[in-house]
């Protein structure tokens, strides 16, 4: 016969059913959303209390049928969870007389129709139910198997933080943006048919603190339109070929916050900007210098930045890359030099052209400057190809220098063995 439980857990269990819907739904919310799913079948009190629970932020992601299936029922189960990242719902799609055949959401509004008719023997799922989430403050679709438009996507007001990656087939404009009035982070990639204009992004300019726009052709305007924005301290765009501006225009009332930027090539300034000539790149640098210097700034901004040289100072050669410079620390002390990029060796370094005076004797700057001073000296040392040289050469000296140089053993190596670490 089986044994009859003990009385005190007959009491025990009795206690825990008892406890008002309100309170369970506060301990519910210590859980993970799994957990939550399974407490909730205990009995109807505690059902309620799942529906009523605010789902902590967790990670949960939809990568595969079973993912998928878990979501439909939180749709209901836990409408408050908060956090949710759609991607592929397979990793692996079969390919049966070129049609690949495979799970993916069902097409939203005017999809793209050489990709519907790619896909039109797909299994399709519904994705709608993800508009019951009303609490979001996390959605990520990265990798999802999207097509067309989705408006109930872009309609959860307490939404803080938003990533789309790899979606080249969501139909989107920056203006739905305004359906997230909260929204800090908001981060896209490879979204080759997202359009619109980054003034758009004004509905959000009290609460946007890292904006990253990457790999979206379609996307424009200037970038000094979020120049007034108080909070954002992180502004990335990357390969952005339709965004302008000049970096001239900071001055030291805009962007007040800003951590990081990267601007792309087009834009005056922008990494990986092109100068027409060697004497050009000291207005530049003097434009970058006169920023960092302002009191407000983070130190660390545009030391991340190269800038190559163009014709029709530039003159080609078999295994370089265009001459580039960029800012340089040593220490506290900033400067900037120009560097020869190379392909199967560590880049040649010209003599630092020093911007900051020199910190004075004995101090803590003093000291950490000469360290730093030091290494760029041995690395110099090591590859000294343009030792003594502040700028690019004429192509004469240029050719002379290459006719005469001997290179050390350790670049030997390297070209004998291009896999080998390259600094």
């Amino acid at each position: 016969m089986p044994q009859s439980k003990k009385p005190n857990e007959d009491a025990a269990n009795t206690a825990a059913v008892s406890i008002p819907s309100d309170e369970l739904a506060n301990i519910f919310g210590c859980l993970g959303p799994i957990e939550i799913l399974h407490l909730r079948r205990v009995c109807k009190t505690w059902n309620d209390a799942a529906k009523n629970t605010i789902v902590p932020l967790t990670d949960f992601k939809v990568h595969d049928i079973d993912s998928y299936n878990t979501m439909r029922t939180m749709a209901t189960a836990l409408p408050n969870l908060q956090q949710l990242e759609l991607g592929s719902l397979t990793h692996i799609l079969t390919h049966m007389n070129s049609s690949r055949i495979g799970p993916r959401y069902v097409n939203g509004e005017d999809p793209d129709e050489e990709e519907a008719l790619r896909s039109i023997n797909d299994i399709t799922y519904e994705v709608d139910m993800v508009s019951n989430f009303t609490k979001l403050r996390v959605l990520k679709l990265e990798n999802a198997c999207l097509n067309g438009k989705y408006p109930y996507l872009f309609n959860f007001p307490l939404l803080q933080h938003l990533t789309i990656s790899d979606c080249p087939y969501l139909k989107w404009d920056l203006g739905v943006l305004g359906g997230f009035p909260l929204l800090k982070e908001f981060d896209c990639t490879r979204s080759e048919v997202l359009t619109g204009n980054i003034s758009s992004l004004r509905v959000l300019k009290d609460t946007l603190e890292r904006v990253t726009l990457q790999f979206c052709p379609q996307v424009e305007g200037n970038f000094m339109d979020l120049a007034d924005f108080p909070q954002l301290k992180s502004l990335i765009l990357r390969q952005m070929d339709s965004i302008t501006g000049d970096i001239r225009d900071v001055g030291a009332a805009t962007f007040p916050k800003l951590e990081n930027i990267l601007l792309p090539y087009n834009v005056y300034g922008g990494q990986e900007y092109m100068i027409m000539r060697i004497s050009e790149a000291k207005d530049l640098i003097a434009t970058i210098y006169s920023i960092k210097k302002q009191p407000h700034r983070h130190p660390s901004l545009f030391e991340d930045f190269n800038w190559y040289l163009s014709a029709p100072d530039w003159y080609q050669e078999e295994f370089g890359y265009p001459f580039s410079c960029c800012i340089v620390r040593a220490g506290s002390r900033l400067g900037w030099r120009w560097e020869r990029k190379m392909e199967y060796t560590p880049d040649y370094h010209f003599e630092v052209n020093w911007l900051d005076p020199l910190p004075a004797k004995g101090s803590s700057e003093y000291q950490s400057y000469t360290e730093a001073l030091q290494d760029m000296q041995s690395r110099m040392d090591r590859f000294p190809f343009f030792k003594g040289f502040h700028q690019p050469p004429t192509e004469e000296v240029f050719n002379r220098l290459e006719r005469q140089y001997r290179p050390s053993r350790e670049e030997m190596e390297m070209w004998e063995n291009p896999s080998s670490s390259h600094e």
